[in-house]
């Protein structure tokens, strides 16, 4: 199984590159931890945009008994936003039956990539388990997959240490059970998790981006994003909108 790895997601590549693949879309801090959050809480669907401006004319156009749109600039909650981009505002009785519309800096732009992969999932820590066992589970049940591909977020288009090494894991935890066959990206992102993986959250809590958060005062939401399984579920990019998995 050929496994690539795009660590940052300012690349160019053509669309049919991703055909007959699994897409699994990364952004630890904080994006896909909190749409796990979302999902796992019950909410009806979560509908990606890039910009805040896009998320308002969708927000403003859905009925406002069943919308609701989160996210973060900058890792600030925008205006007239409902709800920022920390998975502990995503509690059930705030999105239980739901439509988010959900904009972030880097995370969501993450997902104009692999509109052809038959397999689009959003995969961190905290649904690592649950998230293996989809791709396993997809391997073994659709014969046509030729690749997995992981997408990092990163951070305003550099490099992530969090996003490669959650990668890493999972690529870690892949080679242990299939016959891979990895890019240069997927063997640095296996190699650096190895290296890590004893104090892996310990060292990622000293990163640029962890970093950052501390500042803001987002301690907790780190604390929440490196925890394996918190939130057992596979959302999966179906059209434009992200839901729970069926299998």
């Amino acid at each position: 199984m050929k496994i690539n790895t795009f660590l940052m997601p300012n690349f160019e590549i053509e669309e049919d590159f991703f055909n007959n693949s699994i897409c699994v879309y990364i952004d630890v801090l904080r994006a896909s931890t909190t749409i796990c959050s979302a999902i796992q809480n019950g909410a009806k669907e979560i509908i990606p945009v890039a910009d805040v401006e896009q998320a308002m004319r969708i927000y403003s156009g859905l009925d406002r008994e069943i919308r609701l749109i989160g996210g973060e600039k900058n890792m600030e909650k925008p205006a007239n936003f409902d709800l920022g981009n920390s998975p502990n505002d995503y509690a059930k009785d705030v999105v239980e039956g739901k439509t988010i519309i959900f904009s972030t800096t880097n995370g969501t732009n993450l997902f104009q990539y692999g509109h052809s992969s038959q397999h689009r999932i959003i995969s961190a820590f905290v649904n690592f388990g649950s998230s293996l066992s989809y791709i396993k589970s997809t391997i073994e049940n659709h014969h046509n997959i030729d690749s997995i591909n992981f997408l990092c977020a990163g951070n305003n288009t550099l490099f992530s240490y969090e996003d490669t090494l959650c990668a890493g894991n999972y690529i870690s935890d892949l080679a242990k059970s299939i016959e891979t066959e990895l890019s240069d990206a997927s063997h640095a992102a296996k190699v650096l998790y190895e290296f890590h993986k004893i104090e892996l959250f310990n060292f990622i809590r000293l990163c640029d981006h962890s970093n950052r958060m501390t500042k803001m005062g987002l301690k907790s939401d780190i604390d929440l994003c490196l925890q394996y399984d918190a939130f057992p579920i596979v959302p999966v990019i179906e059209g434009i909108s992200i839901k729970k998995s069926r299998i």
